[in-house]
C-alpha cells in the first residue's frame, strides 16, 4: 500500500490525522450520505478504455467538501499506481479518501470501501469517480474540511484547472443512485451481492463428485459436490480454470474478471471465484480489506471467505482456496489453488455469501 503527500500552496503538508480530528468539521449529513453500504453491481462487461472512463452528468447536489488533486507530471511524488497496485492512468475516474496512512484509518468520509463510486461537482460540471486510493489529508481548503484528492485526470476532464499538484478548492459529492453509477461510466460498483444477482459461469465439463464436500483430484482441480448450488459449481470451475497461475502481488487487479489473467494475488483470485459464482461484477476489483465487509457475518453453508487487511482465502463446499502452503506439510502446492487441509483462521473475518 502506498501513502499520499498532498501539497498546500506549495509545500508538501504530511498532517497525521487522527479520525477524531479529521471528522470533527464533517457533518453529520455528510457521514450519513457516504457511510451507507455500496451498491450492488450489475453483472455487465467491464469498463471500457481510459478514453470513455470518465463521462460528465449533470451537476450534483451532495455535501459541500474541500478537495485536492494529485498526481501528473507536475506532481510525481504521488507516482501513478494506487493503494492495490492499480494503475491510475488506466483508470483515471479515481479519487483517494484522506485522513490515515492506510485504507482503514483514511476515514474522512467514514472510511469508504474500496471501489465507492461519488459523484463529484466542480462548478457545473459533474462525473462520478471510483475510490482507489487514501492519503493523509491536511488542512481545510475554502473553510471545508479537506476530505477528498482527485485523480489528475479526473480533475482535469471536470475543468478544474491544472496546477501541477497544488490545486485545492471545494466540490460537492454525493451517492450516486444504486441502479445509476454502472450505466453512467460503462462498469459497475463493487460490493456484496445476493447469490442469485448474476448469473453463475460455464461449469461445462466441471468434475462432480456425491456427497457435500468437493473433492481435490490429482491433477489439481477439484470436483463439485452433484448437488451444490449452481453458484458453489460456477465458482469450483473458476477455480480451476486459474488453480496453478503464479502468485504476483498485484496480479489480476485492473483487468475484468471475466479474463484468465496470466498472475493473481490471494484478493483477485478470490474475486475470480466470486465472479464465477455470479457473486460479482465483472468490473469488480475487491482487495482483502473490501472482502472483510463482503456478504453476511460469519460462515456460510456453502462458502466461507476468511478476509484480513493482508490476507483473505476461503472454503467452497469444504475445500479451500488460498494462495500459499499455510497449513504444513501435505497441504499441497504452494500456489494457487485448492489446499485439501484447513489452516488456522486467527486474525481474519469470517464472510458469506447472502444465500450461501
Amino acid at each position: 500500500m502506498r501513502t499520499r503527500q498532498t501539497r498546500n500552496g506549495g509545500a508538501i503538508v504530511l498532517v497525521a490525522l487522527c479520525a477524531g480530528v479529521v471528522l470533527a468539521g464533517v457533518g453529520g449529513a455528510l457521514l450519513s450520505l457516504l457511510v451507507a453500504s455500496s451498491p450492488s453491481g450489475s453483472c455487465g462487461s467491464a469498463s471500457a478504455g481510459p478514453a470513455a472512463a470518465i463521462v460528465l452528468g449533470p451537476p450534483g447536489t451532495g455535501a459541500r467538501v474541500g478537495a485536492t488533486e494529485y498526481g501528473g507530471p507536475g506532481d510525481p511524488s504521488s507516482g501513478d499506481v494506487g493503494a492495490s497496485g492499480i494503475n491510475l492512468l488506466a483508470h483515471p475516474d479515481s479519487y483517494a479518501e484522506l485522513g490515515g496512512y492506510t485504507f482503514q484509518s483514511a476515514t474522512s468520509m467514514g472510511g469508504l470501501a474500496y471501489m465507492t463510486p461519488l459523484r463529484v461537482t466542480w462548478a457545473d460540471h459533474s462525473a462520478i469517480a471510483y475510490k482507489r486510493d487514501f492519503g493523509f489529508g491536511g488542512p481545510p481548503v475554502a473553510g471545508l474540511p479537506r476530505v477528498i484528492d482527485l485523480w489528475w485526470e479526473f480533475a482535469s476532464r471536470l475543468g478544474i484547472p491544472y496546477e501541477r499538484g497544488l490545486w485545492s478548492g471545494p466540490v460537492r459529492i454525493e451517492r450516486p443512485p444504486g441502479t445509476g453509477a454502472s450505466s453512467l461510466l460503462g462498469q459497475a460498483p463493487t460490493g456484496s451481492a445476493d447469490a442469485a444477482s448474476c448469473p453463475a459461469g460455464n461449469v461445462a465439463g466441471l468434475p462432480l463428485t456425491p456427497g457435500p464436500r468437493a473433492t481435490l483430484l490429482s491433477n489439481g482441480v477439484a470436483a463439485a459436490p452433484a448437488g451444490a448450488p449452481a453458484a458453489v459449481k460456477g465458482m469450483i470451475a473458476a477455480g480451476n480454470a486459474i488453480a496453478g497461475k503464479p502468485y504476483v502481488y498485484g496480479g489480476g487487479h485492473g483487468l475484468p474478471l471475466s479474463e484468465i489473467a496470466p498472475s493473481y494475488d490471494c484478493s483477485s483470485s478470490v474475486d475470480h471465484l466470486l465472479y464465477g459464482g455470479g457473486l460479482l461484477p465483472a468490473g469488480a476489483d475487491d482487495t482483502s480489506g473490501t472482502l472483510e465487509s463482503f456478504g453476511q457475518p460469519g460462515p456460510g453453508r456453502w462458502v466461507t471467505i476468511y478476509a484480513s487487511y493482508g490476507h483473505v482465502f476461503m472454503y467452497v463446499a469444504g475445500l479451500r482456496w488460498d494462495t500459499w502452503n499455510a497449513a504444513g506439510a501435505g497441504d499441497g502446492t504452494t500456489g494457487i489453488g485448492w489446499h485439501p487441509l484447513v489452516r488456522s483462521s486467527a486474525g481474519f473475518v469470517a464472510r458469506h455469501p447472502v444465500g450461501l
